[in-house]
C-alpha cells in the first residue's frame, strides 16, 4: 500500500524534520475562508513523541528550527 508524503501549510522546510501536528495526518483541503490565523495545532516530536522536544523545550512550528540543539 502507497502512504502519501505528509505535509503540512503549518510546519515548513525550515522546520525540524521531528515536527508533527495530526493534521499531517488528514486527508482534507485547506479552506482559507476558515482560517482565522490563529494556531492552536497541538504539536509533538517525533524523537520524545511528546509535546517536547529531547532538550527539553516546547515543540512548535515557531521552536523547532535550525539552531536549537535537538533540530534534525
Amino acid at each position: 500500500m502507497d502512504h502519501p508524503h505528509l505535509t503540512s501549510r503549518l510546519i515548513k522546510p525550515t522546520n525540524c524534520s521531528h515536527l508533527r501536528h495530526k493534521g499531517m495526518y488528514v486527508m482534507a483541503e485547506y479552506h482559507a475562508e476558515y482560517d482565522d490565523g490563529g494556531d492552536a495545532t497541538a504539536y509533538w516530536c517525533t524523537c520524545t513523541q511528546k509535546p517536547i522536544g529531547p532538550d527539553g523545550g516546547i515543540a512548535s512550528a515557531e521552536t523547532c528550527k535550525p539552531g536549537r540543539e535537538c533540530c534534525g
